[in-house]
């Protein structure tokens, strides 16, 4: 049986929960390149899973290695659009530590897409969604920050 996710759509807008690892190692935050810009690692959280357990699924799904949750660095309410449906996601951006060397390939179900280090003093050079990061995680100063976003 699939487990459900918090995912649910109404009209033309979807509403879930996601969970985001920050893999952060030398200065450098590892990336996933897609077709229109580059993302972190993560997904949707599960129902009766916390967001810690849900970071480290995503990263064994995503990149095929064991992770360790850190802190918790941001709590991101984002609104945006994207090929004509509507978001409003509740994110959590957990640092994670990588417990084995990370692949260069991100393989999710058939998809397979390249993964790099970007140093964090360059994020603002490409286009890292979400956004909020290019700044926010080269500043961060350790403690958890609460962040809206709305395009």
């Amino acid at each position: 049986m699939q487990q459900q996710d918090f995912r649910t759509k109404i009209g033309s807008t979807v509403f879930g929960v996601r969970a985001t690892a920050l893999v952060v190692k030398d200065n450098c935050l590892l990336v996933i390149e897609d077709e229109d810009g580059y993302y972190t690692i993560g997904g949707a959280i599960q129902i009766n899973e916390a967001t810690e357990d849900a970071v480290v699924r995503e990263v064994k799904e995503e990149l095929g290695v064991i992770s360790k949750v850190g802190k918790l660095a941001f709590v991101v309410e984002n609104r945006f659009e994207q090929a004509g449906v509507h978001y409003h996601n509740i994110e959590f951006h957990y640092l994670v530590d990588l417990l084995e060397d990370a692949p260069l390939v991100m393989q999710e179900e058939a998809k397979q897409l390249p993964c790099q280090w970007i140093p964090l003093n360059q994020l603002h050079t490409v286009p890292l969604k979400p956004v909020f990061l290019k700044t926010a995680l080269p500043e961060w100063d350790g403690k958890l920050r609460h962040i809206h976003l709305e395009e």
